[in-house]
């Protein structure tokens, strides 16, 4: 592989069985994800074959937005980040304590997860569902100079992975022209490719390597690019997390390159869809088409019959005049109803509902049920993108916020632990617990007040267990309890003194007034 370029390394990678299935899915549910951009039209858009049934599109852009909502709530951090021992040390030799720290890392979460969503970031990422959906696969990138998150598709980008399905090599193709490139690159490519490229507006290949590569022990990627065949700057390396760029996919096989999608799962259903509506299509067309039948001694005008306008007189007789119409309406009928019932069966699988509420308005407790739905129903798919987007994702923002964190995770001496997917909602989740509870108490507390018999503190302590709260991380330690007594112990003899001390001035008073009145 080592004297090979990115551009054979593309051709070599690329699987057109893989890529001819891809296309057959998109062309069920959303045909421009596996646009091809070497078919342009003569007026320079590129060619997209539909189907004749929308239903794919309208389930793929469903469940789409549904996972991208749970993968990256708006209103709550996506990632929990807790601090590894190392983090702790360093942080506590710069005077952060462990409530500091805890308060630290909420403000990263909460910035981070800010950040994620300017710059249109929210509807890359629903593109990439919607690439991750059909095709199986995509590719991400994350430039944090301008807050822009990227998404390619499987027609811009070829990979290798390894056995555990983890990647290897990666090369994005892209089209840009050569006006558009640096005068540098520009004077080297036309100096290696000699009169190939000498028009400004010709379109050339830009090639993106990400190949994984170990450096000193630490295993990340380096990132190198050509024009064409002509290397473009040095190459960079990033550790496995910190690396802008991602390609995670919905399902793969442990020793395949590409992974596969939901559609392909499902491509019995789609299939069948497809058929049935182009059937349905053209035979409504043919029930409507009308045939007029006149008799051969009609003895009428044919061609003034056809060219009549509506309330002409025309010169005929009725009798010999009849109309034919082509078809069967209850074939149709039936043919209607199989695909309900396809169409029934595909919108279970896809979460589709029909309307939703307004993402603003969704609870934490809402968006955990929803994500243990998609866990179940998706068959664990939720996880896997868990940990192919969220955590990467989280690593990298963290860096774009954190001044703090940024050079201990680029030099590896700092881990954070983060945590992501349902795991992470349930953080949010134990608030509205938490808040359920208090309005449970104070609809309880007034009965221990009329019986003295029962204890306040089990009543506490049951409501809370029965909300699954961890009450260890409310209560004041035995040594807190302790002190806090102490205080309190304390604040009392100050105050019994204090009121000492002031009956005994009173009393001083009293005698002295006593003993001047006596005089």
């Amino acid at each position: 592989m080592a004297g090979l370029s990115h551009k054979a390394l593309f051709q070599k990678y690329r699987d057109d069985t893989v890529i001819n299935r891809c296309e057959q899915y998109a062309r069920w549910t959303l045909p421009y994800l596996m646009a091809d951009l070497e078919e342009v039209s003569s007026s320079g858009r590129v060619v997209v074959e539909r189907d004749f049934q929308e239903i794919g599109a309208l389930f793929t852009n469903n469940l789409a937005s549904k996972l991208t909502r749970l993968l990256f709530p708006t209103q709550h951090p996506f990632f929990q980040a807790s601090a590894s021992g190392e983090f702790k040390r360093v942080a506590t030799q710069q005077g952060l304590d462990e409530a500091g720290l805890r308060a630290m890392f909420a403000r990263i979460e909460m910035s981070a997860n800010k950040r994620l969503f300017v710059n249109s970031g929210y509807a890359a990422l629903i593109l990439a569902l919607k690439h991750l959906i059909v095709t199986g696969q995509a590719l991400l990138y994350r430039d944090s100079a301008r807050g822009q998150v990227v998404t390619f598709g499987l027609q811009s980008f070829s990979t290798r992975r390894d056995s555990n399905g983890s990647l290897m090599d990666c090369i994005l193709r892209e089209y840009t022209t050569v006006e558009a490139l640096p005068e540098d690159i520009k004077a080297a490519l036309r100096l290696a490719s000699g009169s190939k490229y000498k028009l400004d507006t010709q379109q050339v290949q830009k090639y993106t390597r990400i190949h994984r590569k170990t450096m000193n022990g630490r295993e990340g990627y380096e990132v190198s690019q050509e024009v064409d065949t002509v290397s473009v700057g040095k190459a960079s390396w990033y550790p496995k997390n910190l690396c802008p760029w991602m390609c995670p996919t919905w399902v793969i096989i442990p020793g395949e390159h590409y992974g596969r999608g939901m559609v392909e799962d499902y491509a019995g259903g789609f299939a069948r869809l497809s058929g049935l509506s182009e059937a349905a299509a053209l035979y409504g067309i043919e029930i409507m088409r009308v045939v007029h039948l006149v008799g051969a001694g009609g003895g009428g005008d044919i061609d003034e019959l056809a060219n009549s306008e509506s309330g002409e007189w025309v010169r005929g007789d009725p009798n010999n005049i009849a109309v034919h119409e082509a078809g069967d309406s209850q074939k149709l009928e039936v043919v209607e109803a199989q695909l309900e019932r396809v169409i029934g069966r595909l919108a279970k699988a896809f979460m589709y509902q029909g309307a939703t509420r307004d993402a603003e308005r969704v609870t934490a407790y809402e968006l955990q049920t929803d994500a243990q739905e998609a866990e179940y129903g998706l068959g664990g798919v939720y996880s896997t993108l868990s940990g192919g987007i969220q955590v990467p994702m989280a690593h990298i923002l963290m860096t774009e916020v954190s001044d703090m964190a940024l050079p201990g995770l680029i030099s590896g001496e700092l881990q954070p632990d983060v945590v992501a997917g349902i795991p992470a909602l349930g953080r949010s989740s134990d608030v509205q617990n938490l808040l359920m509870a208090a309005q449970e108490l104070s609809a309880v507390i007034p009965v221990t007040q009329v019986d003295k018999r029962i204890n306040p503190q089990k009543v506490v302590d049951m409501i809370l267990t029965g909300r699954s709260i961890d009450t260890e991380a409310l209560f004041f330690t035995q040594e807190e309890q302790k002190a806090n007594q102490e205080a309190e112990t304390a604040q009392a003899n100050a105050a019994q003194n204090l009121l000492q001390a002031g009956t005994l001035a009173d009393q001083a008073g009293q005698l002295t007034s006593t003993l001047e009145g006596a005089q």
